[in-house]
């Protein structure tokens, strides 16, 4: 059973009791599930101050009337003073609404406590109140799996051209002068001549490998939600009349 914050001038109206005198103002209207009439009205209780602070005091609105800004009970100030202080919230349980009748009644009434709408009690005019059980799902936030990010050493064959450098002879031919002899020079082709030779280096540049570990990519882990669709499938229960001559109602 819900609230209805919007059924003016119930709201912010006088509430008295079956003999006119003030109980408190109203600030809640709650309303049949089912029928979606209004059931049950919270009251501050402001000429007699609470000790559990803004809890409100529930009295039946049934029989009621309201004029000239004023909400008229049908139950005595007694009852509605003594009344059981529930924590409703915006909605009244079926267990709230099973003790605020036992308590207005003066006997427990029958029939499964639902949880929504009232159980089974009779009004005395001759009509009753059937009850009926309604699923209720929700959905909790549970751990469903682990990641773990690992990371894993690939070793690959990279082949990159290497410019190298290298030194090579090369035999140059200068023109003399004639009758011009360098000193030391040996004369060609006379006999016991000393003939001069001489070595030199050539150099050549290789290539030389090294490796380096720099940073080349970053990765992380983000989570993201998808929605998926699931049935439940419960059984529950209502109450059924039984008449007088066998037959039932649903």
């Amino acid at each position: 059973m819900s609230t209805h914050p919007e059924l003016p001038p119930v709201i912010g109206a006088i509430a008295a009791d079956r003999d006119g005198d003030a109980l408190g103002t109203v600030t809640a209207v709650f309303l049949d599930d089912r029928t979606n009439q209004p059931t049950w009205v919270g009251l501050t209780d402001g000429l007699h101050a609470a000790a559990d602070g803004d809890t409100p005091v529930i009295a039946p609105i049934d029989g009621s009337e309201f004029a000239d800004g004023r909400l008229r009970l049908r139950v005595s100030g007694d009852s509605v003073r003594t009344a059981p202080r529930l924590a409703t919230g915006d909605r009244l349980s079926g267990e709230a609404e099973e003790a605020l009748r036992r308590h207005y009644a003066g006997t427990a009434t029958a029939g499964p406590t639902t949880g929504t709408a009232g159980t089974t009690a009779g009004t005395g005019d001759g009509t009753l109140t059937r009850s009926e059980e309604r699923l209720s799902v929700d959905t909790v936030v549970e751990p469903w799996t682990r990641a773990v990010l690992r990371i894993e050493e690939v070793t690959e064959e990279v082949m990159v051209p290497v410019t190298v450098t290298r030194q090579r002879a090369v035999v140059e031919h200068l023109p003399l002068a004639p009758g011009t002899r360098p000193d030391g020079d040996a004369v060609p082709g006379r006999v016991g001549a000393e003939q001069t030779s001489g070595w030199i280096t050539l150099y050549s540049e290789q290539p030389v490998v090294s490796l380096q570990r720099v940073p080349v990519e970053r990765a992380r882990m983000v989570t993201s939600w998808v929605t998926d669709q699931q049935t439940l499938t419960e059984p529950v229960r209502h109450e059924e009349f039984a008449l007088e001559d066998g037959t039932t109602t649903g």
